[in-house]
């Protein structure tokens, strides 16, 4: 058991706005890991300050939150040229894993971590921060928890460097935590899957579901609005499939973003991610304009032409997370279209708490989530009819559909709980505090590159 009172700092992005109820991905893994690490932990989660937010506050008496000013004007200026050149060369920059990337921002939080004396500290996703909090906390347990494939798709010596200083490395699907392994061998025993979870007690079926019970069929999708997650394939998918279903619906929930080449380039060896190249544009000017001056707006035009004014394709606003659930109660099927590799699918496993049935792809870690012909149904990426077959096979049999969401939920609560993933995390990281004060196992063998089996 961890010991009572040690403390832990959970680092969120400097974009993210933590509080205890948030829209934002991270933050909600951060605040639901928090609530159930408090119990043995005393917990600070750091973020940025947003609007009306307090410096310091604490939550229901157990997490304390601490959040800074993040100044973005200077860095947005410099992304803003960064990515005309990623638009020029048509390729990602690695910029985001730079050690000039807020580093002011990872500075205040290695302070304040220093001075409330750490023992572990959670970082998401940013490498870089991870080593500054590490120069100036030497003593504490440094982690680096990963929802995205930044580190391999920005491996440089330098990164490599510095993740033989990190203690534990984690990924939130076998799909991110393989492509690290592989990428760097010598650090490989230090890396482990820790899934996300879902809070099943909020996260839960509706007592009537009127698609269910005679009422019109209703599809879902619930996430950012922008090409690599396929919502203009799921609007094609719903074309093929309204011609003879004058009553169905669908619902989008979310706002429209598109990644700028910066972050996201649409890879030419993969088939399904290159089809993206329209909506970034071809030439540089149409680059320029989609992904620098129009951003967001420019998908959100393409969408609406695509919907081509039927009343029955519906886009909402951003719901806080937890608005989402009326959402999953409504529908008949969630449909997560992604066409990129998804590093988890957050939407997927909340609906399937839900007790919703799920079409999605084959993308990323997604199958790890969904399992395909018993939770909801896997189709290639990119394939709008193939996207619409599994569909029509969900919403035209509702004893499926009905099984499919019996089975998710089941299956939510024996492996994607929030108290799973917390306890996982804990023994992780107990696992690299031995009680004789020395060095663990699993840190010796990751220093020599080695697992269990190659020591046999």
């Amino acid at each position: 058991m961890i010991t009572r009172g040690r403390r832990i700092a959970i680092v969120c992005q400097p974009w993210d706005n933590v509080a205890s109820q948030s829209d934002n991905s991270i933050v909600v893994i951060a605040y639901q890991l928090a609530r159930h690490l408090a119990s043995d932990w005393h917990v600070t989660i750091y973020g940025r300050r947003g609007s009306g937010l307090k410096r310091c506050e604490i939550d229901d008496n157990i997490i304390e939150f601490k959040r800074f000013k993040v100044f973005h004007k200077p860095q947005a200026l410099i992304e803003r040229l960064l990515s005309f050149l990623a638009c020029y060369t048509k390729r990602r920059i690695n910029y985001m894993l730079s050690i000039r990337y807020h580093l002011f921002y990872a500075l205040r939080v290695a302070l304040s971590i220093r001075a409330l004396k750490c023992d572990v500290v959670l970082v998401h996703n940013f490498l870089q921060f991870a080593s500054v909090i590490k120069l100036f906390n030497p003593t504490a347990t440094i982690c680096l928890s990963m929802h995205c494939e930044w580190l391999t798709q920005f491996a440089t010596a330098a990164n490599e460097r510095r993740l033989r200083a990190i203690d534990l490395i984690t990924g939130c699907s076998d799909y991110i935590t393989e492509g690290i392994k592989t990428r760097f061998p010598t650090i490989a025993a230090r890396c482990h899957t820790v899934h996300d979870g879902v809070d099943t007690d909020r996260f839960c079926p509706a007592s009537d579901v009127p698609a269910l019970n005679g009422g019109p069929a209703r599809l879902l999708y619930v996430g950012r609005l922008s090409p690599e997650k396929g919502v203009h394939v799921l609007i094609q998918a719903f074309k093929i499939l309204a011609e003879n279903r004058p009553t169905l619906q669908l619902d989008l929930v979310g706002g429209a973003y598109t990644q700028r080449y910066l972050y996201l380039a649409p890879d030419p060896n993969d088939q399904a991610i290159a089809s993206l190249e329209p909506f970034y544009g071809k030439q540089l000017s149409d680059m320029v304009r989609r992904q620098l001056i129009l951003r967001g707006r420019s998908y959100a035009v393409d969408l609406a032409a695509e919907a081509a004014g039927d009343e029955r394709i519906v886009f909402h606003d951003p719901v806080p997370q937890t608005e989402t659930i009326d959402f999953y109660r409504r529908a008949t099927v969630l449909v997560f279209p992604s066409v990129w590799n998804e590093p988890s699918g957050l939407p997927t496993f909340e609906s399937q708490a839900c007790g919703l049935p799920v079409v999605s792809t084959y993308s990323g870690g997604i199958p790890e989530y969904v399992e395909d012909r018993r939770t909801g149904i896997l189709v290639a990426r990119g394939d709008a009819k193939e996207l619409a077959m599994a569909i029509s096979r969900v919403i035209d049999d509702p004893a499926l559909a009905r099984a499919m969401g019996e089975a998710g939920r089941q299956r939510v609560l024996e492996r994607f709980t929030w108290e799973a993933s917390a306890r996982h995390l804990a023994d992780l990281i107990e696992s690299l505090s031995p009680a004789d004060g020395g060095q663990s196992n699993l840190l010796k063998r990751a220093a020599r590159g080695t697992s269990d089996q190659e020591v046999r």
